[in-house]
């Protein structure tokens, strides 16, 4: 049976899918061997282009996000926050640090948890161990990990937290902003690569994904 135009409307609209210049029905019954598969070519390069990129771009405002607020933890001297709060009695500007730096640290963890390469898991890794290895110290001032690595906050217990004990988990003294900082500073390395990798395959196909990554942001 030899398919006809009328056969293949509905069908090419549902895809959403031009076809102006070479009917999909030309494409079926051979009369047009290349067009349709370039169309769709071009189509999946520049959604997956579009999905990486916005990826990428996420992933990077975690990464400095993280580590911004892990320099911020890691502060020493009488301008830091530990010795601000010693001297004024006022402890609600670290409570309310260590709150950042765990709302920071599990955007981090999430936005690694959608790059499946093998840096990726490496890096989702490295962040989770580092938690782990300062566990019990967490603990002991009301932060705990879930299943999957993510920090949760006991407010009431943080709120009653020892200002040193504090500082011994976050502070210069400490490991565990050092650690995050490290690691922040590789995963952004690794994005800001990435993104350029992108956008050098942008330059080179000549295929603008703007229209798809709004489409897609305006979904999430």
């Amino acid at each position: 049976m030899r398919i006809t135009t009328g056969m293949t409307d509905r069908a090419s609209v549902d895809a959403g899918i031009s076809m102006a210049g070479n009917s999909l029905v030309n494409y079926l019954n051979g009369n047009e061997s290349n067009s349709l598969a370039n169309s769709l070519g071009e189509k999946h390069h520049s959604t997956a282009t579009a999905l990486s990129k916005g990826k990428y771009e996420k992933m990077k405002e975690a990464a400095e996000n993280l580590e911004k607020q892990a320099d911020r933890m890691n502060e020493t001297g009488s301008g830091s926050i530990y010795e601000k709060a010693k001297e004024s009695g006022d402890f609600s500007e670290v409570q309310n640090e260590v709150k950042k730096l765990v709302n920071s640290f599990n955007s981090m963890l999430d936005k690694l948890r959608t790059d499946m390469t093998t840096m990726g898991r490496f890096y989702q890794q490295s962040l989770k161990e580092a938690a782990m290895e300062n566990k019990d110290v967490l603990k002991g001032i009301g932060i705990s990990l879930d299943k999957n690595g993510r920090m949760n906050i006991d407010y009431e217990k943080l709120k009653s937290a020892d200002i040193d004990r504090v500082e011994s988990v976050f502070g210069a003294a400490g490991t565990l902003s050092s650690k995050l900082n490290l690691i922040a500073g590789k995963v952004l390395e690794s994005a800001e690569s990435n993104l350029k990798s992108i956008s050098n395959q942008y330059n080179a196909s000549g295929n603008s994904v703007d229209p798809l990554l709004r489409s897609f942001d305006a979904k999430r």
